[in-house]
């Protein structure tokens, strides 16, 4: 076979081992990636009030109409929800005002420390649904919960379900909960399998491989 032959074929075998070195170099950091997502990957709650939260105060509100808790994380006889692994989590708080003039105020409370303000004010025979969004990394064990101030007013039929409260995890150890690891570099994937492999490793590996790549058909070509 003349060296002409030869070149296009070394390329072939070249770029198939820089595949395979891409697909195979970080399997050995797929168990951590596995566990992290068992651990934390399926923590959510959505609670519901009924009936009339009106002027006084209640630390805590207690959602007692618990549509969804999967990871139990929260408690429908204390309205307190309880990280069960550490992670940023997103929290929602919902209320339907009453009419009228009122001071509604409510708190995102965190271990007991006022960590956000939803407020909003309506008059008149105004009505409307006020919603409110916060997010937080806690740790395990960490508590949060909404208060309501004196003056607060919002109403919810047996039905209707618009006084809500609800949280979700977000990522647990730098591991969206969503899944995948949190980078710009594309993921390689591993067979058929559905684990993810961290991107720093994958890009690293990319690179290294195709440098040497690179290289040796240089040399070769030569």
């Amino acid at each position: 076979m003349s060296s002409t032959e030869i070149r296009p074929v070394v390329v072939i075998l070249t770029a198939l081992c820089v595949t395979g070195l891409v697909e195979a170099g970080p399997v050995h950091s797929i168990p951590r990636q596995r566990a992290a997502r068992q651990q934390g990957g399926a923590v959510l709650f959505y609670a519901a009030f009924q009936g009339s939260l009106r002027d006084i105060l209640y630390n805590p509100v207690i959602f007692n109409q618990v549509v969804v808790n999967q990871g139990s994380g929260y408690n429908n006889d204390t309205g307190v929800f309880t990280a069960p692994v550490p992670g940023i989590y997103q929290f929602v708080f919902a209320a339907q005002l009453c009419r009228g003039d009122h001071d509604n105020s409510w708190r995102f409370m965190v271990n007991g420390v006022h960590s956000m303000s939803c407020i909003a004010q309506v008059s008149g025979l105004d009505t409307t649904l006020n919603t409110c969004y916060y997010m937080k990394e806690l740790k395990k064990g960490d508590q949060v919960w909404v208060k309501q101030e004196v003056g607060s007013c919002a109403w919810a039929s047996t039905i209707s379900n618009t006084i809500t409260f609800s949280g979700v995890l977000l990522a647990t150890e730098g591991v969206s909960t969503l899944g995948g690891k949190y980078s710009s570099c594309p993921l390689p994937s591993l067979g058929h399998s559905r684990d993810i492999v961290p991107p720093s490793a994958g890009c690293r590996v990319s690179l290294d491989s195709v440098a040497f790549a690179l290289l040796l058909c240089c040399l070769l070509w030569d």
